[in-house]
């Protein structure tokens, strides 16, 4: 069924990087108390600018989405798609793929996975798209992380398996990273008494970054053009090579 995702999921990590940029998992939390008061500043303070080039507290803990750059650990149909609309909000975008090198109009160089820590040290938002394969499991561990700018995000919409989850909270709880937004786990659903549950600057969903009402029409038409191709001995068109492992 390959292909019949990219748009959702790529909508869904936009969603998670808009609410890192304007805080508004923090304001979402604040708002159940009925609270008033601007991340980055007391609630009497202005927000306002005060002179050319003089910006608050306030502003600073907001970030401008033209001036941040994402990179995305796989850039296969799913990930092509997040780098698409990453650019249509002026974001500066990079890459790394074990086969794919360009990405027409979007990416002239697609780097090769080796590249990762320069990834790592230039992102302020890392997104994982990348399956789970043997090369892929535990790809992000405590070294990753602290390559990683203190001020990222990190995001996985790709496979649970590929992010370590104890050294992530731990490199949450010592600010090692900003943040981390997550639809995918290594043990789901996540246990109810897991630390990232508790952490304000963690967001979590149940694995749904992939929900759409458009999904099983998606499935069907796939699943008869697979049946059309199969009766006029054609090669199906969402061939799986085991051997990668998608």
């Amino acid at each position: 069924m390959r292909g019949l995702y990219s748009d959702v999921i790529a909508d869904h990590v936009m969603g998670f990087v808009l609410c890192f940029a304007r805080n508004l998992h923090r304001y979402v939390r604040q708002q159940q108390f009925a609270r008033w008061e601007p991340i980055g500043g007391e609630s009497n303070r202005s927000t306002f600018v005060t002179g050319p080039g003089v910006t608050s507290d306030i502003d600073r803990s907001h970030l401008h989405l033209a001036d941040c750059k994402m990179g995305v650990v796989g850039v296969g149909s799913i990930g092509g798609e997040i780098c698409r609309r990453a650019r249509a909000f002026g974001m500066d975008v990079c890459g790394i793929d074990p086969a794919r090198r360009e990405l027409p109009g979007m990416l002239r160089d697609i780097w090769p996975v080796e590249r990762l820590p320069d990834l790592l040290s230039e992102s302020d938002f890392v997104v994982i798209a990348a399956p789970h394969t043997p090369r892929t499991e535990k790809m992000f561990r405590r070294e990753q992380f602290r390559q990683m700018k203190r001020s990222a995000h990190l995001i996985n919409v790709g496979r649970g398996a590929i992010v370590d989850l104890q050294d992530l909270s731990e490199a949450l709880r010592s600010a090692t990273i900003a943040g981390a937004a997550l639809d995918v786990f290594e043990i789901e659903p996540l246990p109810a008494d897991h630390p990232l549950w508790g952490m304000e600057n963690v967001i979590i969903t149940p694995h749904v970054a992939a929900a759409s009402p458009r999904i099983a029409e998606r499935h069907t038409e796939t699943l008869l053009e697979n049946i059309r191709r199969f009766a006029a001995g054609k090669r199906p068109a969402t061939l799986v090579n085991k051997r990668f492992w998608y």
